[in-house]
C-alpha cells in the first residue's frame, strides 16, 4: 500500500508539472532557448567555492567543470548536466536554468534527475517553494534573462534535493519544455484567441463522467469526442462544437470558452446554438447570471487563462439552457467576438506611499581569498550572514533620509554584489516609477553612483525574503548585472548608503464577489472536511468524485484504486435560521499511524481542515465566530473566518490549508484522538433557528446479553463501495486534482506557537 501511495503521489506531482499553459503571446514557433545546470560548490576545502558553473564562458566559472547544455524549443525533451574534475566536496546550490527574457510562464516537466548515474527523482520534493520558476541573475545573465527551475538545492533557500549533494562526479537533469509564454503589452488587444466548447457529461451510466472535453490535448479529456475548435480575433464570427461518439446520457456542464489572459472585458454575440442541428437559441436565457463572462480553470488552462461565456448549462450554477442536454450527439455554437479589452497595471495608478518599510544593505563579498564569499549579509537573522559583518539597518519612508551600512572586521578583498533592500508586504504593488536619492560612502568618503545604469527598484528574493516581499534599490554593484558603482568595492572597511525615497504604490482593484441567490427562509447545510498528510480524507460535500452523493462521505477514508473506508463518524448540521451550529468528526484517532507513518505526518499538521456549506456566496448571509475544539479543548477562535477563495458559489470556511499561505497558522495542537468540533454563527436569515427543548427519556432497561453467533455459520460478506469516477477539472462541482505544487509564497503571518506551513493551493483528494 505504501508503495502504491508513493507511486500515486509521484504520478500526481508529475501530472501537475505537466499542465500546459498559454498566455496571450506565446513563444515564437520553433524559437530555441539555452538551458544549462547552474552550480556552486566546494572542490576541496570548506567554503572554497572551487566548483562553479553559470553557463558557457561565464567569467565566474571555476574548476574545469565539463557542462552538457542544450538548446530547447517548446515540446523538446533535453538533458543538461555537469561533470566535475573530481568528486565535489559540498554543494551550496544547483539549479536548472533556461535563458529567456520577458517570459510570464514556463511550464515544464522534470523527467529525470541522476547523480553519478543513479535516479533520484523520487526523492525530490517539488512541493517546496513559492514558484515553479523564477528569474534570478546567473553568471553573465541578468535577473531579467536567467530563469531558474525547481528541482535543485539551495543552502539558503529551497532544498528540493533534501541534502546537499556531496562526493559525486556527475549530475544530470532531463527536462521537457511543455510551454513558454510571454505577456502581451499592457492594454494590448489579444489576438488569435483559442475557442472551444468545454463539456462534462455521462456516457452510459449515471455520474460516470465518461464524456469530457477541455480543449485539444487536455489530460482529462474522455470519450473520443470530436471537437470543432477555432482561433478568433476581434470581429470574427466562429463556430465551435462537439460530436459525441454516442448520444450523451446526461450533461453536467457545458460552456463556450475563449483563452486569453489579462482581459478586462469580452463583448460577444451568440448567433446560434444548435443541438443535433436544431436551433435552440430562442430557448437560451442569457439574462441569467451576474457576469457575461468569467475566468474559470478549465482542463489544462488556469483560472487566469480560460474565460467561460454565457450560454451553456451547469448543474450547480447557471442554466442558460433550461434543462440538461441529453440524448444528443452534436452541439454547436456560433459566436461573434465584438470587442476584447486588456487592462494595464492593477489599480488606478501609483500614488505616494505612507508606509515605513524595514530596510537593510545586502552584500556578498570576498574576505581574504578570491571567491571565498567570506563576507555575506542578507538581513538580520539570516543563516547565511557571516560573523565578520556588522550591519546598521533602518526604515524607509517617503521624504525621510535613512542610513544603511555594513562594517567589516577586516577590509574586504572584493565585492560580488551590494544592494540596498527594503521589505514590503506585497512587492508587486511597489511601482517601478518610484525614485530614490542615493548617496554612497566608502570609509566615509562619498563615491559616485550612476542611478541611470539600471532600474530604480525591482523585486528580488534576498536572504529569507522572497521576491514577493523584497525590493532592491539601484545604486549598488552587481558583478553579473547592473553596475551603478563603476567598480567593485574593495579594500575598504565600511560601505554606507544614504537613501531618501519617493516610493509609489499601486492600489489593486478590488473586484466585487459575485452574488448567488439566497433564500432567507430556506434550509441549508454544513459539513466538516478533513485531509491528512497520509491522504486520509473527507472532501467537501459538493466534490463530484468523493462528495455527498458519492457513497464515500460517511467515514474517513483513502483511495487505493478504490475508496477504502477507515471509520469515524460525522456530525453535520441543517441550517434553518440565525444561530450557532457545530459540525464534528468523532471516533477517529488522528494520533495513530497509517501505513507506517504518523497520520498527521512528521509536522503534525492537517493538510486541510474546513467547513463546507451549501450557503450561497452572498453578502446577506454571514458566517462568523469560529471556534475549533479538539478532544474537547479549545484550540482556536476567530470572529472573522477565512473563506476559501476557490469556492466561488458556496461558502467554505478554511481553518487549515497547507497550500494557502494567507491562512493564519493554527496554534499548536496535539493530534486529536477522539473528536474535532468546529462551531460557527450564521446570520442573515429571516428568523432565528428553533432550539429544541431536550426531551426527558426513561432510563434504559437492564442490558440483555447479545445472542452468540453460531460458529458453524459463515460470516456475511459485505461489498466494498465502488470506486468513484473523476469529475470535471476546474468546474464548479469542485476540482479533481489530488496534489497541486505552485507557487505560492512564504507565510508572513503567524502566531506565538505555530506549526510550519507549506505553499501552494487548496487541494482536496480526488
Amino acid at each position: 500500500m505504501k508503495k502504491k501511495m508513493k507511486r500515486l503521489f509521484a504520478f500526481l506531482l508529475a501530472a501537475v508539472m505537466m499542465m500546459s499553459t498559454l498566455t496571450l503571446t506565446a513563444s515564437a514557433e520553433g524559437e530555441e532557448y539555452l538551458m544549462f545546470l547552474a552550480y556552486g560548490g566546494d572542490a576541496a576545502a570548506e567554503n572554497d567555492w572551487g566548483l562553479q558553473y553559470y553557463g558557457d564562458g561565464a567569467a565566474s566559472n571555476m574548476g574545469d567543470i565539463t557542462a552538457t547544455t542544450a538548446m530547447a524549443k517548446v515540446g523538446d525533451t533535453v538533458t543538461i548536466g555537469l561533470t566535475m574534475p573530481a568528486p565535489a566536496r559540498y554543494t551550496w546550490f544547483t539549479a536548472p536554468v533556461i535563458v529567456a527574457e520577458g517570459v510570464t510562464n514556463v511550464d515544464y516537466t522534470i523527467d529525470s534527475v541522476k547523480i553519478d548515474g543513479n535516479e533520484i527523482l523520487d526523492t525530490i520534493d517539488l512541493s517546496l517553494g513559492e514558484n515553479a520558476w523564477w528569474y534570478e541573475g546567473t553568471g553573465d545573465y541578468t535577473g531579467e534573462q536567467a530563469i531558474r527551475l525547481k528541482g535543485g538545492y539551495n543552502e539558503w533557500a529551497d532544498k528540493y534535493i533534501a541534502e546537499s549533494p556531496a562526493g559525486f562526479t556527475t549530475i544530470e537533469y532531463t527536462i521537457t519544455l511543455n510551454d513558454l509564454a510571454a505577456a502581451s503589452a499592457a492594454g494590448a488587444v489579444p489576438t488569435d484567441m483559442p475557442m472551444f466548447i468545454a463539456y462534462g457529461g455521462d456516457a452510459a451510466a449515471e455520474n460516470d463522467w465518461g464524456l469530457q472535453y477541455y480543449g485539444d490535448g487536455a489530460a482529462s479529456n474522455m470519450g473520443d469526442i470530436v471537437a470543432t475548435n477555432a482561433v478568433a480575433n476581434v470581429g470574427d464570427t466562429v463556430t465551435i462544437g462537439l460530436t459525441m461518439p454516442a448520444p450523451a446520457r446526461y450533461t453536467w456542464f457545458t460552456a463556450p470558452v475563449i483563452v486569453a489572459e489579462g482581459v478586462t472585458n469580452v463583448d460577444y454575440t451568440i448567433d446560434s446554438v444548435k443541438i443535433d442541428g436544431n436551433e435552440i437559441l430562442d430557448t437560451v436565457d442569457l439574462t441569467l447570471g451576474e457576469n457575461a463572462w468569467w475566468y474559470e480553470g478549465t482542463g489544462d488552462y488556469t483560472g487566469e487563462q480560460a474565460i467561460r461565456l454565457k450560454g451553456g448549462y451547469n448543474e450547480w450554477a447557471d442554466k442558460f439552457i433550461a434543462e440538461s442536454p441529453a440524448g444528443f450527439t452534436t452541439i454547436e455554437y456560433t459566436i461573434t467576438i465584438n470587442a476584447v479589452e486588456a487592462g494595464g497595471a492593477a489599480g488606478a495608478g501609483p500614488v505616494p506611499s505612507t508606509e515605513s518599510y524595514p530596510a537593510f544593505l545586502a552584500i556578498g563579498a570576498d574576505a581574504a581569498a578570491e571567491n571565498d564569499w567570506g563576507v555575506q549579509y542578507y538581513g538580520a537573522g539570516n543563516a547565511g550572514n557571516t560573523a565578520n559583518v556588522t550591519a546598521v539597518e533602518g526604515t524607509l519612508k517617503n521624504g525621510e533620509t535613512t542610513t544603511l551600512s555594513v562594517t567589516f572586521a577586516e577590509p574586504i578583498r572584493y565585492t560580488w554584489f551590494v544592494a540596498p533592500c527594503f521589505v514590503a508586504e506585497d512587492s508587486s504593488l511597489i511601482s517601478e516609477e518610484s525614485t530614490f536619492d542615493v548617496k554612497v560612502y566608502f570609509d566615509g568618503t562619498e563615491v559616485a553612483t550612476d542611478l541611470s545604469a539600471g532600474k530604480a527598484c525591482w523585486a528580488e528574493g534576498t536572504g529569507d525574503y522572497a521576491a514577493e516581499q523584497c525590493v532592491r534599490i539601484g545604486g549598488g554593484y552587481n558583478e553579473w548585472g547592473d553596475k551603478y558603482l563603476a567598480e567593485s568595492p574593495a579594500g575598504i572597511s565600511e560601505i554606507k548608503f544614504e537613501i531618501t525615497p519617493n516610493i509609489l504604490v499601486s492600489t489593486p482593484v478590488e473586484e466585487e464577489a459575485p452574488q448567488f441567490a439566497f433564500d432567507p427562509n430556506g434550509t441549508y447545510h454544513a459539513y466538516i472536511g478533513v485531509q491528512t498528510p497520509t491522504w486520509v480524507f473527507r472532501n467537501a460535500w459538493d466534490d463530484a468524485t468523493y462528495g455527498k452523493e458519492s457513497g464515500c462521505f460517511d467515514q474517513m477514508g483513502f483511495v487505493d484504486g478504490e475508496w477504502v473506508a477507515q471509520g469515524g463518524s460525522f456530525k453535520d448540521v441543517e441550517i434553518t435560521g440565525n444561530g450557532t451550529y457545530t459540525v464534528a468528526v468523532e471516533g477517529y484517532d488522528f494520533s495513530g499511524q497509517f501505513d507506517g507513518a504518523p497520520i498527521l505526518g512528521e509536522e503534525g499538521l492537517f493538510n486541510l481542515l474546513f467547513v463546507s456549506t451549501d450557503l450561497p456566496v452572498n453578502d446577506e448571509v454571514v458566517i462568523s465566530n469560529i471556534v475549533l475544539k479538539m478532544d474537547g479543548s479549545e484550540i482556536y477562535t476567530s470572529e472573522t473566518p477565512f473563506m476559501d477563495p476557490d469556492s466561488k458559489e458556496v461558502q467554505k470556511v478554511l481553518l487549515a490549508n497547507i497550500w494557502n499561505n494567507e491562512i493564519e497558522a493554527l496554534p499548536y495542537y496535539a493530534a486529536p484522538k477522539q473528536s474535532i468540533e468546529i462551531s460557527f454563527d450564521v446570520n442573515g436569515f429571516a428568523n432565528d433557528a428553533v432550539v429544541e427543548e431536550p426531551v426527558a427519556t426513561e432510563a434504559p432497561a437492564e442490558p440483555t446479553e447479545a445472542p452468540k453467533a453460531d460458529p458453524t455459520e459463515a460470516p456475511v460478506a459485505t461489498e466494498a463501495p465502488a470506486a468513484a469516477e473523476p469529475a470535471e477539472e476546474g468546474g464548479s462541482a469542485g476540482p479533481i486534482v489530488a496534489v497541486v505544487v505552485v507557487v505560492a509564497v512564504a507565510a508572513v503571518a503567524g502566531v506565538v506557537v505555530a506549526k510550519k506551513k507549506k505553499a501552494g493551493t487548496d487541494t482536496e483528494a480526488k
